[in-house]
């Protein structure tokens, strides 16, 4: 959340209460100042969680994309991570023998090793973020419930969204290598 108060905010230009902040930018600057500071504090939470459970925060990167794919090619986890295949084996190779994740060979290509999460493993990192999703849960009584399922569909979308580039990305990547 963008705070009225902060330092930066009268230097970019936003005024301090929220309607004339409205009307000094369009939504779409705001959207782009909030998505971007989304990402910058969600990488700083992810490193607090990864030192948490004693991880690298690009091992819980790691995790976090297996649990939400369900399972991933080791070729595939190596691009969205932006390390090298033998960086991602030796990353992975840590996960598994911490219990997070297992090996698996592809069913059709026995040549592609697939990552999936170890559920019972992965319940601590649900655990360490139990404080966050508190503050979810407080921040959100302020709101009605109208208020929520709007936010909640808008958020779901742009999820969606950014899954669709990836999926696509992906694929473009894998076709261009074969």
């Amino acid at each position: 959340m963008f705070e009225a108060d902060h330092p930066l905010s009268e230097a970019r230009g936003i005024p301090h209460d929220g309607e004339a902040a409205m009307e000094a930018r369009d939504v779409v600057d705001i959207a782009a100042i909030l998505s971007q500071q989304l990402a910058v504090y969600t990488a700083a939470h992810q490193t607090m969680v990864a030192e948490r459970l004693g991880l690298s925060a690009t091992e819980l990167k790691a995790l976090e994309l297996v649990q939400e794919l369900d399972a991933l090619p080791t070729g595939q986890l190596a691009l969205l991570l932006g390390i090298s295949w033998g960086g991602t084996t030796a990353l992975v190779n840590r996960l598994e023998s911490s219990g997070f994740v297992r090996r698996e060979r592809h069913p059709l290509d026995r040549r592609v090793i697939i990552v999936s999460p170890v559920a019972e493993h992965c319940e601590t990192l649900k655990q360490a973020r139990q404080a966050m999703l508190e503050e979810v849960r407080l921040l959100s009584r302020q709101f009605d419930p109208e208020q929520i399922h709007t936010v909640h569909a808008f958020l779901q979308q742009y999820v969606r969204g950014l899954r669709h580039d990836m999926c696509l990305w992906l694929q473009a990547r894998n076709n261009s290598t074969h």
